[in-house]
């Protein structure tokens, strides 16, 4: 009990010197060392001085006070906000005109004739386009790249 007040005068006193580090002062170390050495001791007042120690070093009143079980509301964060420019138009393109493949109507020793009219020359087992290059028959369908 006797320490109990001369914590309490020393806080008193460490109250009136609030120039430097609440932690570091006279007051905080006496209470922290009569804390320490009621633990020790076992002692029943460990809870006043536990209380007084906390006042003297960190201020407040002692009391340990936990935070209410109400969960907080989620945090909103509205939406990104993109801006763009107009966008260029487009040249509208014709769509590709689809051409059959040629095919062949009839053949002779010097080559084959197409649908379209053209000579192919035939260049051993294989007909050759105007163009110089070598046609792929397909079936009936003969294709000239």
């Amino acid at each position: 009990m006797r320490r109990i007040l001369l914590l309490l005068g020393l806080l008193s006193m460490g109250s009136l010197h609030a120039q430097g580090d609440p932690l570091k002062s006279d007051a905080c170390g006496a209470g922290l060392q009569a804390l320490q050495s009621a633990r020790s001791e076992g002692r029943a007042d460990v809870e006043a001085l536990r209380r007084a120690a906390t006042q003297a070093c960190l201020g407040g009143s002692g009391d340990a006070r936990r935070p209410s079980p109400t969960a907080q509301a989620p945090i909103v964060v509205p939406p990104p906000v993109i801006e763009s420019g107009p966008r260029p138009k487009l040249a509208e393109t014709p769509p590709p005109v689809y051409t059959p493949p040629a095919v062949i109507t009839h053949c002779d020793i010097g080559g084959c004739w197409d649908s379209s009219g053209r000579h192919l020359p035939r260049v051993g087992p294989n007909v050759v386009s105007p163009a110089g290059t070598a046609c792929v028959p397909s079936g009936l369908a003969v294709v000239c790249p």
